[in-house]
């Protein structure tokens, strides 16, 4: 079966179900990550590889300067969020992506993140992410450089301090910096019991079977 304009998924997702070869084909890095999750979440064996997507360094650079919406879903799928605003485009107050995590083990709090692109980036930005957590009573904020980050940025960073998690005995920095050479590397946010399908209605697990006679 071949979709070429998958979409959420629904045709690829009867083609899994029905043990159908299939190929699905779109042109936003939002939909093909919806997509690799509801097919997770619904058959948690199925096996299947996607390409087009930024396997190293310099791959993510290029798509960076190519589409920098494109980019920011990228990462923001990369590291387990949600898109803030859906796919709409345009002024984002700073905010392109929510992190869920559970501090006490128990209880979903938020982490704002912000994706940043361009070769050049400043306090101002940090500023801006901390304004946006105090506003929207986040828990933490993650700041993703393409750029390496400034040191005024760093302390601005520093400062907002951290917060303490019952569920693991530990404390972790309230505003994080990652670049895109540490994604690439490995590193992720570093929050406590991070919950990728907390604000995901999840797929139904289903059992992949044969189809029966088309009359």
């Amino acid at each position: 079966m071949l979709d070429p304009f998958c979409g959420c998924g629904t045709a690829v997702h009867a083609a899994q179900k029905l043990a159908r070869r299939w190929i699905g084909i779109d042109v936003t890095h939002l939909a093909i990550a919806l997509i690799e999750k509801r097919l997770h979440a619904a058959f948690p064996d199925a096996r299947f590889t996607v390409e087009g997507t930024p396997r190293d360094l310099a791959s993510a650079e290029d798509l960076a300067r190519r589409d920098r919406y494109q980019f920011q879903w990228w990462v923001v799928f990369l590291i387990g969020a949600m898109p803030h605003g859906g796919r709409r485009k345009g002024a984002d107050g700073g905010v392109d992506g929510l992190l869920y995590c559970r501090p006490d083990g128990r209880t979903v709090e938020r982490a704002l993140v912000s994706v940043k692109s361009g070769e050049q980036v400043g306090v101002a930005m940090v500023r801006e992410l901390h304004s946006a957590m105090v506003r929207d009573r986040a828990i933490a904020g993650v700041f993703v450089t393409r750029a390496a980050p400034t040191e005024p940025m760093i302390r601005e960073a520093a400062a907002v301090g951290r917060f303490a998690s019952s569920a693991t005995g530990r404390s972790y920095a309230r505003l994080q910096i990652l670049t895109l050479a540490e994604l690439m590397a490995g590193k992720r946010p570093d929050l406590p019991h991070i919950d990728p399908n907390a604000a995901f209605r999840q797929a139904v697990r289903e059992d992949r079977g044969d189809q029966g006679s088309l009359l």
